[in-house]
């Protein structure tokens, strides 16, 4: 399955993408930042603005 999520750095969406990850899913973490890293742990990230309804 391919997930998207929002709150991927906290205490609970990182553990979340992590059992997600090792379950053999697909993440897909949405990011605010302009300047936002790719992560390093298997998933892809995607550029988001809530305020503007845009991903």
């Amino acid at each position: 399955m391919r997930v998207v999520i929002t709150g991927s750095t906290g205490l609970v969406g990182s553990a979340l993408v992590r059992s997600l990850l090792a379950d053999g899913h697909q993440v897909v973490r949405l990011v605010r930042a302009s300047s936002a890293h790719a992560p390093h742990d298997g998933s892809e990230s995607a550029r988001w603005d809530p305020v503007g309804g845009e991903v």
